[in-house]
């Protein structure tokens, strides 16, 4: 048993984190991104936040040790095995925080494992109702398991499942009333149906009717400069999706992706020093746009990795700030026209603070994780009519190319499998 499967099994319990006074709005100007913004080197950030946390053995190999004991190692171990505090583990305080999460009900299910488990702190294991439960077999048990022999000596690591409402079957229904159609009554309105004909006339939809000369619209011209706001076209669209092959390829490296995947971590943790990330969560923006937090990682790994990139946009007619730019408002306008019945409702409970009086049940840390989740989900999905137009116009040949690339751009989701 580990504290590492603890936490699952308390995350078992878990299914809605919280909020205080805080509402998902509030984590609206974390995802605004200036790519004109002047970052750090990746060799800058990397002196500032890689931690080496090994010790430094002062030797090569078994043969080369030295005769007299480090003194330095020797005042270590001599000083941790004197002191009074004990050393935390790094998730203790999610642990607790779990903990005090869940309700009380749950308690007799996590406690007795949480007392088997070697390393357990001491101020967890004496909170008030798991210290309660230590050496002590749950009370309720699920009706599917009551009549089973020695049930009582099952190991505590599997208490979760003798929870009653850890059963679907012993969940009471909602009640879903009949819902009776009626139907309107249609009257037969003249001067409706001779604006439709003036509107669609029968004569050019006739078998023997000839096409129309194709007219030249907004939507076959390039947008020049595009900036976060301007609106797509179906020509901008098109060129976007054909710089798709290349990106795929150039993720298809190993060292590309290892790369980025350190940029943005090192990004991260640049942005929450400078109050310009979310906290616990930082990892969303990539979500909400994709495409320019890639050319911000570029940015830090320096001129050689963003010529490198630029390679394969370019001869579409695209710098890396327009690819971003049309990229992110390209993938976002193709989640809106995708979007389902589920989705869509899940999206106005969220705007409309339908899940804050559940989300404010919860301790600060998780409610800020929550409701920024619930905001960057709301940015995913913003996208003028227009752009949802145009990028209809190239649905089919976008999917594919998204199909192609498992719907990952560089190491980050752009769209869910439709």
């Amino acid at each position: 048993m580990s504290k590492k499967s603890l936490i699952l099994t308390l995350g078992f319990f878990l299914s809605v984190p919280s909020a205080l006074a805080l509402t998902p709005q509030d984590y609206a100007k974390y995802f605004k991104i200036n790519l004109d913004e002047e970052l750090p080197s990746y060799e800058e950030l990397s002196k500032k936040y890689a931690v080496n946390d090994f010790y430094d053995y002062k030797y090569d190999y078994s043969w080369n040790i030295e005769k007299v004991f480090d003194p330095e190692f020797k005042k270590r171990i001599s000083d941790n095995g004197t002191r009074q505090k004990r050393l935390a583990f790094p998730e203790e305080k999610v642990l607790q925080q779990m903990i005090e999460s869940i309700p009380k009900e749950i308690y007799p299910y996590v406690g007795p494992y949480m007392h088997t488990v070697p390393g357990i702190p001491e101020k967890i294991l004496n909170l008030p109702g798991i210290k309660e439960t230590k050496n002590k077999f749950p009370d309720r048990i699920a009706p599917q398991l009551k009549d089973i022999p020695n049930i009582e000596f099952v190991s505590p690591s599997l208490y979760f499942i003798l929870m009653p409402e850890a059963w679907p079957q012993n969940n009471p229904n909602i009640e879903i009333p009949n819902f009776y159609p009626s139907y309107p009554k249609v009257v037969y309105n003249d001067k409706f149906y001779e604006k439709v004909k003036k509107l669609v006339p029968v004569e050019k939809y006739a078998p023997d009717a000839k096409p129309e000369e194709k007219k030249v619209t907004r939507s076959d011209f390039r947008t020049m400069d595009p900036t976060q706001t301007s609106l797509l076209t179906a020509t901008d669209v098109k060129a976007f999706a054909d710089t798709l092959d290349g990106v795929l390829d150039y993720a298809k490296n190993t060292d590309n992706l290892s790369a980025i995947f350190n940029a943005g971590a090192l990004l991260d943790q640049y942005e929450i020093d400078e109050k310009t990330g979310i906290p616990n969560n930082n990892q969303i923006k990539d979500m909400v746009n994709p495409c320019q937090r890639l050319v911000q990682k570029l940015k830090i790994l320096g001129p050689k990795k963003e010529t490198e990139f630029l390679k394969i946009v370019a001869p579409k007619g695209f710098d890396l700030k327009s690819w971003a730019y049309t990229c992110d408002k390209t993938i976002k306008a193709y989640r809106v026209g995708q979007v389902n019945r589920k989705t869509l409702l899940e999206l106005k409970a969220f705007s409309r603070g339908y899940y804050l009086p559940e989300v404010r049940r919860y301790n600060f840390d998780a409610q800020m994780f929550q409701l920024s989740t619930m905001q960057g989900i709301l940015e995913m999905y913003k996208a003028p009519m227009s752009d949802v137009i145009e990028v209809k116009k190239n649905r089919k040949i976008l999917k594919e190319k998204f199909k192609k690339m498992d719907f990952m751009l560089v190491g980050n989701p752009i769209a869910m499998h439709y």
